[in-house]
C-alpha cells in the first residue's frame, strides 16, 4: 500500500483490482538531446520526485526526464513549451523546457515552511497557495522573478485565475480547524479581497475554463464519497449549478462539449458532466485510481497513482488502448501541443 502526501498531509490509498492493459511501452533514458517532435504528455511522480514525458507521434516514453524538488504537488504548462512544477517541502517552483531533458532551466524560491500546494497561470503571473502560512504568492515566472505575498484566510489549497480575479479554495480543518471550506476572491492587480463564495466543505481542486468563462470547484471530504462540483460565474461570483459525483473528484478536463474528472484516490472511476451541471455518465475504468486526466481530441491519459501506470483511453467508447509505465506515484498530468 502506498501513501500520497499532498503537501504535508498524508492520505492512505485503498488498493483496488488493477487494470489489464493492452501493451506497455519501453521507456527511454533521459539525455541532453532534443526531445521528439509533436504533442507532449507530461506528468509528475509524487513518490519518486520525477517528471516523465511521452511523445505519442513517435510512441516514445522518457522516464525521469526531470528530477523535481521534495514532494511535487502540481504541474502546469505555460508559454514557450515550458512546464512549471511546484514542490511542497522544498518550497520551490521549478521550470523545465520540454524540448530537451535533463536539468531545470531555473527555479524560484517560495517562503520556507509555507507548504506550496497548488498553482495557476493567468498569462502574466503564477499564483500559488501557501497552505501552512495562510497566504498566496504572486510569482513573476522568469529567471530571477519577483515573489509577492498576500495574506488570506487559513487553509488555502486550490486556486484558479481568470486574469482579472483570483479564486482561492480553502480546505477543511487543516491546519486551522475553524476553517472548513469556501472560496476567497481576490483582485489580481491589487491582491485585495473582492468577495467570498460559500461552497461545500473542503475545496480540493479548481480550474478556470476560459472558453466558457466558468470556474469549476471540486469539493469532498476524503473517504466520505460526497464529491460535488460547483460551477461558478467569475463575474457575478454566484454558483450556477452543482454536480453530485460522489467520490473525490480531482482536476477536470474538457472532453468535446463537456467535461471529465477522475475520482482521485477513491476509485478508478471517471465522471462525465456538462456545463449545465448535469452528470451525464460514469465510467469504471478498472484502474486502481484515477488521479489525473489529460485530454486531446478523443484520447484521454489517466494517471494511476497506486499501480504506477498511465493509461491511454478513448473516452468516447470507454476503452483502454494502451499503458505507459510511469515512475513511482504518477499524479498531475497535462498535454502540450508544440
Amino acid at each position: 500500500m502506498k501513501r500520497y502526501r499532498p503537501g504535508l498531509i498524508t492520505l492512505t490509498c485503498a488498493l483496488l483490482i488493477g487494470l489489464v492493459a493492452v501493451s506497455c511501452n519501453s521507456p527511454a533514458e533521459p539525455s541532453t538531446n532534443p526531445t521528439p517532435g509533436g504533442l507532449v504528455i507530461a506528468w509528475f511522480n509524487g513518490n519518486s520526485y520525477t517528471v516523465d514525458l511521452y511523445f505519442p507521434e513517435s510512441d516514445t516514453l522518457i522516464t525521469t526526464a526531470y528530477t523535481t524538488g521534495d514532494i511535487p504537488n502540481d504541474i502546469l504548462s505555460y508559454e514557450d513549451n515550458r512546464i512549471a512544477v511546484l514542490n511542497s517541502t522544498s518550497s520551490t517552483v521549478q521550470v523545465f523546457d520540454v524540448n530537451s531533458t535533463g536539468g531545470e532551466l531555473f527555479h524560484i524560491d517560495l517562503p520556507s515552511g509555507s507548504n506550496p500546494y497548488q498553482m495557476s497561470w493567468d498569462g502574466n503571473y503564477l499564483w500559488v497557495t501557501l497552505l501552512l502560512t495562510a497566504q498566496v504568492a504572486k510569482v513573476d515566472l522568469s529567471s530571477g522573478g519577483s515573489v509577492s505575498i498576500i495574506d488570506i484566510k487559513a487553509n488555502p489549497t486550490s486556486i484558479a485565475s481568470t486574469g482579472s480575479r483570483v479564486f482561492v479554495g480553502h480546505g477543511s480543518s487543516y491546519p486551522d480547524p475553524s476553517v472548513t471550506g469556501g472560496i476567497t476572491v481576490l483582485d489580481a492587480s491589487t491582491g485585495n479581497l473582492v468577495d467570498s463564495i460559500d461552497t461545500p466543505d473542503n475545496v480540493n481542486f479548481m480550474r478556470y475554463f476560459s472558453e466558457t468563462d466558468r470556474v469549476h470547484a471540486m469539493t469532498s471530504i476524503y473517504d466520505a464519497n460526497d464529491g460535488i462540483i460547483s460551477i461558478v460565474d467569475p463575474i457575478s461570483m454566484q454558483i450556477l449549478s452543482q454536480v453530485n459525483t460522489g467520490g473525490s473528484p480531482g482536476f477536470p478536463v474538457e472532453t468535446g462539449s463537456g467535461y471529465a474528472v477522475g475520482d482521485g484516490w477513491s476509485s478508478g472511476s471517471i465522471y462525465f458532466y456538462n456545463g449545465a451541471g448535469v452528470l451525464t455518465d460514469t465510467w469504471d475504468t478498472g484502474a486502481a485510481s484515477t488521479c489525473g486526466l489529460a485530454c486531446i481530441d478523443d484520447t484521454v491519459y489517466i494517471t494511476d497513482f497506486i499501480d504506477d501506470m498511465v493509461y491511454v483511453a478513448d473516452w468516447t467508447s470507454k476503452v483502454i488502448l494502451d499503458s505507459l509505465a510511469a515512475g513511482d506515484g504518477p499524479q498531475g498530468i497535462l498535454t502540450i501541443e508544440r
